[in-house]
């Protein structure tokens, strides 16, 4: 059983995960969130994986109804979690971060069952810090996280990622994507929670180096919902390469491309850049809980080759000084990034250790 909640940060790393299980013989079932519109929902549904749903929210961090009222959402959440471990009767029982995951592993460590946390970011979040003192194993991305936690039951197995990412060749991506395979390109997203900032200052550097450089650069730009219209017109008037969209399911495609990022600092894509080997500008979202995409970023930062700009410092000069490092870079038009080994292998070993 594994919890899931939030964002894709959250929920691709278990997905990652139960893939992993399932090939070892186990079948997989995630508990996410009562809520058919969550991106949670939506991204285990897609996945194919059997799910069920919980009702259950974070307490306000306000003084408000919602707040007296947590302990009665609490204790309802704790039977109805009861209901689903005897249907289900898990052989462990993972939290993959987030609210969701509290009164699942509770339940689970009350009926006696293993249990096992995974914390995807640098800094943890409250429900991990609150579950690790009673869980079996704590397992981490990052190697800043251990001094959070219990170090004789804390492994540091990295961010589970998707496996189809990779083993892509760059040639055959830049074909999908009707780029050019040797031109130095700047793949730009801003994440599931959107970026209007970033979206309009990158435009505006793509507009000047289009201009200066021309064929010698091209962008690849995942926009989001609310600004794709007014930012895909605006690209429409530039002539060289490029691929402007709304949202990528075959994100691997635009890593295979790329040479350098300007994104988010989600704990999956700093561990994605890193197996990439890609150069990148860092933009951490600046309303993350205890500004934990920072620290994320934080963990490969390399000067002149992965750097890390606040939003509300962020410029279009800052971002063409950046680029203008690297552009002169050497481009393997024939690159195909093959990881030996990937973070999840070792998270489900521990998994598999803890029913046996």
């Amino acid at each position: 059983m594994i919890a899931v909640s939030g964002t894709g940060g959250h929920v691709y790393p278990g997905i990652a995960l139960a893939c992993e299980l399932k090939q070892a013989g186990f079948e997989p079932i995630f508990i996410v969130n009562n809520n058919v519109n969550a991106v949670s929902v939506k991204i285990v549904k897609n996945s194919g994986f059997q799910y069920e749903l919980l009702n259950f929210s974070a307490p306000s961090r306000k003084i408000s109804l919602k707040l007296f009222l947590f302990p009665l959402t609490l204790i309802k959440s704790l039977f109805s979690v009861n209901t689903l471990m005897k249907k289900i009767s898990p052989e462990v029982v993972i939290g993959m971060g987030a609210y969701l995951s509290f009164p699942v592993l509770l339940i689970a460590k009350l009926k006696g069952i293993p249990t096992l946390i995974h914390e995807q970011n640098s800094f943890p979040g409250l429900a991990n810090r609150i579950l690790s003192k009673f869980v079996d194993k704590v397992a981490i991305s990052f190697i800043e996280s251990l001094k959070y936690f219990n170090k004789s039951k804390t492994i540091v197995t990295s961010n589970p990622i998707r496996k189809d990412i990779f083993n892509i060749s760059r040639l055959d991506a830049s074909k999908k994507l009707n780029l050019n395979s040797d031109t130095f390109t700047v793949f730009v997203f801003g994440g599931s929670l959107g970026a209007t900032k970033l979206n309009n200052i990158m435009f505006n550097v793509a507009d000047k180096l289009y201009m200066k450089y021309q064929n010698k650069i091209q962008f690849i730009h995942i926009v989001g919902n609310k600004d794709f219209n007014n930012i895909n017109e605006k690209y429409k008037n530039i002539q060289y390469k490029k691929y402007v969209v709304e949202y990528m399911n075959d994100i691997g495609n635009a890593y295979a491309c790329s040479d350098m990022l300007v994104c988010r600092a989600g704990a999956g894509t700093v561990k994605e850049v890193e197996m990439y080997g890609l150069s990148a500008v860092f933009i951490p979202y600046p309303y993350a809980t205890d500004n934990h995409q920072y620290f994320n970023a934080k963990s490969i930062e390399e000067k002149g080759f992965r750097e890390i700009i606040e939003e509300k410092d962020l410029t279009e000069k800052i971002i063409i000084e950046f680029v203008e490092k690297n552009i002169n870079n050497p481009i393997d038009k024939n690159r195909i990034i093959s990881p030996h080994v990937y973070p999840q292998d070792k998270l489900a070993q521990e998994v598999i250790k803890l029913i046996k």
